[in-house]
């Protein structure tokens, strides 16, 4: 369903690297995580796939969506796509949301936009939707301003307009990370049922190894722009092969540090000067 070839993003005119050449498909309901320490390139992915770069942003390579080639094509091709073929669940609601407009009015507006909804169906749907993703009171979050609702709250919100219109992929980057650990679970078990009713592919980033494994059965690993490892959640967690991966799952069980030990960081498994594993 997603085919991305070789795609490589530099940015200004000295054309400094974020992305270097990373390739990976992505099947029709597949759920694929991709993890990496912040600045590795998760989220310049996910702007690339979404054709939301910057204008100082060069790129080359190939991102096809059903067949159908995306880098490189006009704004006017790609705009109706997003919140219809294609959708993101955003890391903070409160930046995402219009903190001039009720939640409901925001999710709406996706069915009007892409499908022509008159207000009252369009309404109803919304409510629909968002009993769908768990919100307990559908009409009073719906008549909420992002301000009056809490962090969960908003976060469901955001993943109802995500998939209100039943695309093919969603996007979610880090959508998880500004919720406590309490909600953190309710959110990604709502996320987790969604997805599988509606069917739709998710690509999952985050730097958090523990939540990608509750939503994704595959994983790829990030490091300076570079896709290093990619395989199920259950051998890389058990048995990873690159060095860095190596290290960001020893950062992730502390349950095998004993008690009064040093706790690990990537520099004891992965060299950043030379790219080369450190001796164990």
């Amino acid at each position: 369903m997603l085919q991305v070839r070789d795609l490589e993003v530099s940015f200004g005119r000295r054309r400094v690297p974020a992305l270097r050449g990373i390739s990976f498909d992505l099947a029709t309901g597949q759920r694929l995580g991709l993890i990496g320490e912040s600045g590795s390139g998760k989220s310049v992915t996910a702007l690339a796939l979404l054709g939301l770069l910057p204008e100082n942003a060069h790129t080359g390579g190939s991102i096809r969506l059903n067949d159908h080639e995306l880098l490189g094509r006009p704004e006017r091709d790609l705009a109706p796509l997003r919140g219809n073929a294609m959708s993101m669940v955003f890391q903070e609601p409160m930046t995402a949301l219009d903190p001039t407009m009720p939640v409901g009015r925001q999710v709406a507006e996706v069915l009007r936009l892409h499908a022509g909804a008159e207000a009252g169906p369009a309404r109803s749907r919304v409510l629909a939707v968002l009993a769908e993703v768990g919100v307990p009171d559908p009409v009073r979050v719906a008549d909420s301003y992002p301000h009056q609702l809490s962090g969960g709250q908003r976060q469901r919100a955001l993943i109802a307009m995500a998939l209100i219109n039943r695309p093919d992929l969603v996007i979610c980057d880090e959508p998880t990370t500004a919720l406590d650990v309490t909600v953190q679970a309710r959110v990604l078990a709502v996320l987790d049922q969604v997805l599988a009713a509606k069917g739709a592919a998710c690509l999952f980033i985050s730097h958090d190894l523990a939540v990608v494994s509750q939503v994704c059965s595959e994983v790829m690993v990030m490091l300076e722009g570079r896709i290093v490892e990619r395989g199920p959640i259950a051998r890389l967690f058990v048995a990873p092969e690159h060095p860095y991966t190596r290290g960001l799952v020893a950062t992730a069980r502390l349950d095998l540090v004993e008690p009064g030990a040093r706790l690990p960081v990537v520099e004891d498994f992965y060299d950043r000067a030379t790219g080369a594993a450190v001796p164990q």
